[in-house]
């Protein structure tokens, strides 16, 4: 677990409140959503009757799973709901929830999704077992994380930037690299050490292409950190300004993004 020093005061890391963060969330949606679904539909169980969502940002996954099981309620929790949009779905349930130290929204859960979530939490061991402990035998819990592939080289221009990203982001939001280590195995282990079954990993890559959602994303999460890279020496202000530069108008071999995907299911 990392014990440096977090900043506990002013606005998170990845502020919800800033002015382009529902963009950001959206080139997050637009790159990964359709893998998701992909692995949502293969791996969700037949005729799901409570579908968690953890973690719902601005609620495109849940809104894909509120329309692929409309017999299902699909509870959208997050911390902050201000970017969720539920487009009028009847059976799309908004709660404001901590995964982790809330209560299960409900009992007996079929499928449980959580996409950029457990890296950022005090104890994803801990909180995996948590959420195991709520689904229903039969059901399945999918968990995605953003990981750099290959590893950021800290020599070339956007490889420091985004490594000074993860510098940041383990210092003040908790993200903890070691998690999604753990994760990179198939199966992967965390699951099996809490008792699940049929389980399996898969890692997407996202090249940078100009424009792309990757590189869109990437650029957005470089503007939104830019006061804590700057202020806290990560980076110059020459550096970051041409790592952005690249991720907006270039093609790029490396690094690329990614994310790990990881599913098991509970013993009937």
């Amino acid at each position: 677990m990392d014990t440096a020093p977090r900043h506990d005061s002013g606005p998170p890391a990845l502020d919800p409140a800033w002015e382009y963060e529902s963009l950001r969330l959206d080139r997050l949606a637009v790159m990964t959503d359709p893998a998701t679904r992909e692995i949502l539909e293969a791996r969700a169980p037949e005729n799901p009757r409570e579908i968690v969502e953890i973690g719902a940002g601005s609620g495109s996954v849940a809104r894909a799973l509120a329309r692929r099981h409309p017999e299902a309620r699909v509870w959208a929790t997050d911390i902050d709901l201000r970017h969720l949009d539920t487009q009028g779905l009847p059976n799309l349930v908004p709660v404001r929830h901590d995964a982790g130290s809330d209560p299960a929204p409900v009992a007996d859960v079929d499928l449980i999704h959580c996409r950029s979530v457990m890296i950022f939490l005090d104890d994803p061991h801990a909180v995996l077992e948590r959420l195991v402990g709520w689904l229903a035998p039969g059901g399945c819990i999918v968990v995605e994380e953003l990981a750099g592939f290959p590893p950021y080289d800290p020599t070339t221009v956007l490889g420091g930037a985004l490594d000074a990203v993860s510098a940041v982001l383990l210092r003040d939001a908790g993200a903890d690299p070691q998690w999604v280590r753990d994760l990179m195995a198939d199966p992967p282990e965390p699951l099996i050490r809490h008792g699940l079954v049929d389980c399996g990993a898969q890692m997407r890559v996202y090249p940078f292409h100009a424009g792309s959602p990757a590189s869109e994303f990437s650029r957005l999460t470089l503007q939104q950190l830019r006061p804590r890279l700057l202020g806290q020496g990560h980076l110059t202000e020459d550096h970051l300004d041409a790592a952005v530069a690249l991720l907006g108008g270039h093609d790029l071999d490396e690094p690329a993004s990614a994310v790990l995907s990881v599913w098991g299911h509970r013993p009937r």
